[in-house]
């Protein structure tokens, strides 16, 4: 596939920019390729591609895909590739997936009600999105209802500390606002909920401590 890659991250690619469509004015695409933030952004996809591991899945589905940038390397992964998301955007990715060679299964849909049947994916992938909701209990009923038995859920969420409320605030958000829910309120949720088991957490930088990272990735599984 061409496109930008890290060796260091092993099997790791992103689709290059002039392919990737902005599918809403905050939409943070470019800040994958700016040079002061692309190594931030680049991180968290990193680590959701490390904690899926090199296992084969016959189905994943990416919650929140936003401009689809991920999609390309879940599509490396799987048989069969499926992503929800609010924006109506769904045919600018589909153009970028057809320019790769990629059929992906994309629906306009809310996480709440994800229109795929119980125990439909044998994977999930959920990145930069629980923070902007507070019912963490019924997103994650959710996931859990279109997972197998013993299937992932990649979880991934920025932490809330002074560096990334100024970080979030130079670049012209509110973070309480925009994340109402912390790293500490969804990795709570994730440890309670009785449908997973929160099998490992990696975050970046990965020698910081908890509450001075910049962003946190765990791997669930269905239970």
């Amino acid at each position: 596939m061409p496109g930008d890659s890290d060796a260091s991250a092993g099997r790791f690619e992103l689709p290059p920019r002039s392919l990737v469509p902005k599918t809403a004015p905050d939409d943070p695409i470019d800040y994958y390729f700016k040079p002061l933030t692309a190594r931030i952004y680049r991180a968290r996809l990193k680590l959701a591609a490390r904690l899926l591991d090199e296992h084969w899945y016959d189905s994943l589905l990416e919650v929140g895909y936003g401009s689809g940038i991920f999609l390309p390397e879940l599509a490396r992964r799987c048989d069969r590739l499926a992503g929800i998301d609010l924006h109506s955007e769904s045919e600018r990715v589909d153009q970028m997936l057809a320019e790769l060679g990629l059929r992906v299964e994309l629906r306009q849909a809310s996480l709440f009600e994800i229109p795929f049947p119980d125990g439909d994916f044998a994977g999930l992938v959920c990145l930069s999105v629980l923070e902007h909701i507070t019912e963490l209990d019924r997103a994650l009923d959710e996931f859990r209802r279109i997972l197998r038995a013993s299937g992932i859920a990649v979880l991934g969420f920025p932490v809330r500390n002074p560096v990334t409320d100024a970080f979030f605030r130079t670049v012209g958000y509110n973070p309480r606002e925009i994340h109402p829910s912390s790293h500490r309120d969804i990795l709570a949720a994730a440890r309670a909920h009785p449908g997973f088991v929160v099998e490992r957490e990696e975050r970046f930088p990965q020698l910081a401590p908890l509450d001075l990272a910049a962003y946190i990735v765990c791997r669930c599984r269905s239970v």
